[in-house]
């Protein structure tokens, strides 16, 4: 709400959004309920990322992820999103270093988007619907989280219409652990033999960081049950050490890597070092600080209410 006040604000007198601002006002109005610690962006260009954000349980299972922000932005009645950007002397893409960066910590690489209030959408020309909503006039959305797979597959098979393919498949930040409109829909995989466990997760209700991880997953595994083209493979990935997950099909469709490995890694079943420095009010190591703009964490995220 105070991200969308801040945008409307913005718009009436001529300003623009930026992302830094948009996300210092998110974690402000959020505090104390999350924990931040903020560091300094001068990496940014070439980590391509800005923060990390955790969802920690009680039980000490938790979700992350490296995100960037972004803003959806309106020019005529075009709408885009530039996951194309490049920066002087870095000619990969903003999007792929994103991705990159995202494996030495293994967890997900993702897009945290700032779509403005109801007003500012008004114009967004999507007939896609969520529960009977027409997409621009979704509640929420105004901060939402996408995974960063579906933007490069959509930013290489849609172009200009790329950055209206994200936001109809990002989630509202906020209801991304606790539904507001009940529990969450199973998940039906391409991929047939999956380990029973993980088939469990897929096909049952999740709270907290689990829910997370669901959520996330879900627009990848939505896009690629429309790839029949390509066949879904049963090769194992390699473990990632304290995954929830130990057996997660490599198959990746037309996805840049493999997409189940790619979510599934953040969910854990202990917080990383760096993780609970921040929670217990410690700096996290230079290694940590000099990369990231900032650590985001969420926890009890599996509380009720």
């Amino acid at each position: 709400m105070a991200v969308d006040r801040l945008a409307a604000l913005l718009a009436d007198s001529g300003g623009t959004l930026r992302e830094v601002t948009a996300t210092q006002v998110l974690l402000a109005e959020a505090s104390p309920r999350i924990q931040f610690h903020e560091f300094t962006s001068a990496e940014e260009a070439t980590a391509g990322a800005d923060w990390m954000w955790w969802w920690v349980d009680r039980d000490g299972t938790c979700f992350g992820l490296l995100s960037q922000a972004k803003i959806l932005k309106v020019s005529g009645r075009r709408w885009t999103v530039d996951f194309g950007y490049t920066t002087k002397g870095h000619p990969q893409s903003q999007i792929n270093k994103l991705i990159e960066a995202a494996k030495p910590y293994s967890v997900p690489a993702a897009y945290v988007l700032y779509c403005g209030d109801r007003r500012y959408r008004a114009t967004i020309e999507c007939s896609r619907t969520h529960c009977g909503v027409l997409c621009r006039d979704r509640e929420r959305v105004g901060v939402s989280v996408v995974c960063a797979l579906v933007a490069h597959k959509a930013a290489k098979f849609h172009q200009n219409a790329a950055g209206l393919e994200v936001f109809h498949d990002s989630v509202p930040v906020e209801d991304i652990t606790s539904p507001v409109e009940g529990l969450d829909e199973p998940i039906h995989s391409l991929v047939r033999e999956l380990d029973e466990e993980l088939a469990r997760f897929l096909r049952q209700p999740q709270r907290g960081a689990r829910r997370v991880a669901k959520e996330l997953l879900r627009p990848l595994e939505q896009i690629r049950r429309g790839q029949f083209a390509r066949a879904a493979t049963l090769e194992q990935t390699e473990l990632t050490a304290g995954a929830l997950f130990q057996n997660v099909p490599a198959d990746r469709g037309y996805y840049s890597v493999p997409y189940l490995d790619h979510v599934l890694r953040g969910l854990r079943t202990g917080v990383p070092d760096y993780v609970r420095d921040v929670m217990e009010g410690r700096p996290p190591s230079a290694g940590v600080a000099n990369r990231l703009g900032g650590i985001v964490v969420i926890t009890d995220a599996d509380a009720l209410g």
